[in-house]
């Protein structure tokens, strides 16, 4: 089977509106599911709902962030408005929310030891899109030198 690029952007982004379905669907549900979770969890037992969801709704807003500049990023690519300097901003600053999510998550260790899983996995993600953000920044160099050779 041949899978061309138009398809695998047609599936990147049904993947990032299948999550922010989820996204939304997890800031309506869960001031439910966050005491249900806290009240049968082992390692959760005991602690503050009121923290889980202060963690939960302060990642919330740079996770929408970024879902919001990845959206517009893949349809950007899908364009064929690759290696521009919006990508570029965009790329700068899904690495930023990923980033400052990392550090709400490192906080909210304070009380649920956890937390810092997920923390690790986002700054390794800040630390990655970084990287593709200068690859994108020297592509888009290269790109403008060659646009003015003759």
């Amino acid at each position: 089977m041949f899978w061309s690029e138009k398809q695998s952007v047609a599936l990147t982004k049904c993947c990032i509106w299948l999550f922010i379905a989820g996204y939304v669907l997890v800031l309506f549900t869960c001031p439910f599911f966050v005491p249900v979770f806290v009240r049968l969890s082992y390692t959760a037992a005991g602690k503050d709902v009121r923290l889980f969801l202060a963690s939960i709704y302060a990642c919330a807003v740079p996770v929408g962030i970024l879902l919001f500049h990845l959206r517009n990023l893949i349809s950007a690519i899908g364009n064929e408005d690759i290696f521009t300097a919006e990508n570029i901003k965009r790329l700068r600053l899904i690495s930023w929310m990923c980033g400052i999510t990392g550090i709400f998550c490192f906080l909210s260790m304070i009380y649920y030891l956890f937390w810092g899983i997920l923390g690790c996995c986002l700054i390794l993600m800040c630390l990655l899109i970084r990287v593709i953000k200068n690859v994108f920044a020297r592509a888009k160099e290269l790109k403008d030198e060659n646009d003015f050779t003759i």
